[in-house]
């Protein structure tokens, strides 16, 4: 078990420190175009370049988090696989002088995917046991309203409408969305007192690990700590609990 953890928080150091050093050099380069004077085809493109990967970086940022908890594996790569979907072609936009009308629709697309993913993604990390039902009503009606948002706006996008009707629905959808996601870590922290346990978990053929897991009780709490070790893809065998403490509400 401690081996399969290790490569998601390999990912997500690499990611962070590839971030970072992208950043750097964006803020680099921009002071040295200032200072030298010289800002030509050629530094536009690299700076614009620097910048598009480390905001396309920030974006899958969920993803890692997703990978580091063992959670929604397949959420998390199609994070990642449409933030670089949309870097590249973001960088194909930056690099040809006349590119086609396709590309920059298709980068369009990939970034509203991304960024409706990395809603969906954080939303799913934040995620904690037990939780009030409105918010699990509240967290299917943020993701549900940001695939239509997303689907909507591509419509409008790939056929050129001008229908004002479409896009106040599209706004609509929008604010919604973003809506029930601000309201679902407000409304959780509402929960009442529950349960931290910590536990050892033996997962076979016999790797062992200590986790923490919350909920509405002993049962609920190892239940939840149960569910992510499996989720991160080993078979439990044996708990033992080591520790449990109240938690207070909110």
């Amino acid at each position: 078990m401690s081996g399969s953890r290790a490569q998601p928080i390999t990912r997500r150091r690499v990611l962070l420190l590839a971030v970072a050093a992208l950043l750097t050099a964006s803020a680099l380069l921009a002071v040295a175009i200032l200072l030298i004077g010289a800002f030509g085809t050629l530094q536009a493109r690299i700076l614009g370049s620097t910048a598009l990967l480390a905001g396309y970086g920030i974006l899958a940022l969920p993803a890692t988090m997703l990978l580091d908890q063992g959670r929604a594996r397949g959420l998390a790569v199609a994070l990642v696989g449409a933030c670089a979907a949309a870097a590249g072609l973001a960088l194909a936009l930056v690099w040809q002088d006349e590119a086609p009308v396709w590309v920059g629709k298709s980068m369009t697309t990939a970034t509203a995917i991304a960024v409706a993913g990395a809603l969906t993604a954080a939303l799913v990390a934040r995620r904690r046991e037990p939780e009030p039902p409105v918010v699990r009503v509240l967290f299917i009606a943020s993701t549900t309203l940001a695939a239509a948002a997303v689907a909507l706006f591509s419509v409008l996008m790939w056929t050129e409408s001008e229908s004002a009707v479409g896009f106040r629905i599209l706004g609509v959808f929008a604010v919604l969305a973003l809506l029930a996601a601000a309201l679902q870590p407000l409304l959780a922290r509402a929960r009442a007192a529950g349960v931290q346990v910590r536990m050892r978990i033996t997962v076979a053929p016999g790797a062992t690990e200590e986790v923490s897991a919350e909920g509405r009780d002993a049962a609920a709490a190892v239940a939840a700590g149960i569910r992510r070790a499996e989720g991160a893809g080993g078979r439990v065998v044996a708990v033992e609990l080591l520790e449990r403490s109240a938690v207070s509400p909110g």
